[in-house]
């Protein structure tokens, strides 16, 4: 018989569902299309986007009153010692060093590259359920990219400004610190399209790399792909009214897409207590919302759900063109099979792109959260990824 915390977490996960197909229905699109545009024209109108208007403060205010109020219960999170290198305007360069009990160091270094949308952290949640320590005590080297706080400046970032501008920057700042002559990418999310973007583009400084949660043909990414397609829907008007994208918003509108989930988690805190800490410091993590990059947004939505460029191979950066057929490199993508934040089979449709003797599939009965930090992850996730880069520890 299942626990009672499992048959909850199930139910979550079907109700989620049967919202998710909901949502991803005509008139439903069109309604709520119809409606995000007179929400931002209201916002426009009134200046309620603007950081001194009430509004917007209160929205501020809900969230940091949240964090606080998590934090207070939850464990402390990225307490995991890092050495921490300035790359470029708020970004970080986060090293890990391995741990000295006797392994072998591998020989080339890993970079994890994180979704712009939340904090780094969430690779080194808290003590006992962290990848950074888990791979630098498997003797790793181990990088993480983190974006920062990002402020006016960034507002104005490009595509190109962070495929090229940082994580370009970042990956040269791991060669230069390690002398190693190649790296590891490991990313997850819209981390995960972002390294994949770049490997494709600047092929020789990776070794290999490694995806979690990652969707590779973007028609096939579901409901997301519906909202932000629909002809409705202008991204550049979202960035015309806010800017950046405040954190405030960013978290709303995740946590609308698994509504039974956020509405129902003290229950599953309450009844799961073997893991109410990994819930507590993932409430952390969710509510230690940050803007994300405004124009940075309007590309990425309109480049890879709207044209599906990397998958089409007609992206080009700055002359360069990239496609997935370009990938050279040993390809290992992790999936999960209950994520309903990037639909499986558009993670699993780069094994189309790739050739099989580079590329290796890992699928797992895990949910998007639970790929990086569930308890699935210790057992499956972390020690697959340990494996790989052991196999492909030499250029």
């Amino acid at each position: 018989m299942l626990p009672l915390s499992e048959f909850l977490e199930q139910w979550q996960w079907r109700l989620d569902g049967w919202w998710l197909r909901q949502t991803e229905r005509q008139p439903w699109v069109g309604w709520s299309g119809w409606h995000v545009n007179r929400w931002l024209d209201w916002m426009s109108w009134t200046g309620a986007a603007q950081p001194w208007h009430p509004f917007a403060i209160a929205q501020e205010t809900r969230c940091q009153m949240q964090l606080a109020a998590v934090r207070s219960v939850a464990p402390p999170v990225a307490t995991t010692p890092c050495l921490v290198t300035p790359l470029v305007g708020p970004t970080q360069l986060r090293h890990y060093a391995p741990v000295q009990n006797g392994r072998r160091t591998s020989a080339l270094p890993v970079l994890i590259v994180n979704s712009l949308i939340n904090r780094h952290y969430i690779f080194d949640l808290y003590a006992g359920r962290s990848l950074v320590a888990f791979l630098a005590g498997q003797g790793h080297q181990v990088f993480v990219l983190d974006w920062g706080t990002p402020g006016r400046d960034e507002s104005r970032w490009r595509l190109e400004d962070v495929l090229e501008g940082v994580i370009g920057r970042a990956v040269e700042a791991v060669l230069s610190q390690t002398g190693a002559a190649q790296v590891h990418l490991l990313g997850y999310s819209m981390g995960g399209v972002l390294a994949t973007t770049y490997t494709a583009l600047h092929p020789a400084p990776v070794r290999s790399l490694i995806l979690l949660g990652t969707p590779a043909d973007f028609v096939r990414d579901t409901p997301l792909r519906t909202w932000l397609a629909d002809p409705a829907f202008d991204p550049q008007c979202v960035v015309a009214v806010f800017g950046n994208l405040p954190g405030w918003l960013v978290s709303a509108s995740f946590r609308g897409i698994k509504p039974i989930t956020y509405t129902t988690k003290p229950w599953l805190m309450w009844l799961d207590t073997a893991e109410r800490d990994t819930h507590l410091a993932t409430e952390v993590w969710l509510a230690d919302a940050v803007p994300l990059p405004g124009q940075f947004y309007a590309d990425f939505v309109t480049t890879y759900y709207r044209a599906n460029a990397l998958w089409e191979g007609t992206l080009t950066i700055q002359g360069q063109r990239a496609a997935l057929a370009q990938l050279d490199c040993p390809v290992l993508n992790i999936i999960g099979l209950l994520d309903q934040i990037v639909n499986p089979a558009s993670a699993a449709a780069l094994g189309e792109q790739l050739s099989p003797a580079r590329y290796r599939e890992c699928r797992v009965r895990l949910g998007h959260l639970a790929l990086a930090v569930g308890r699935g992850a210790l057992t499956t996730v972390w020690p697959t990824i340990d494996r790989w880069l052991a196999s492909h520890a030499h250029v």
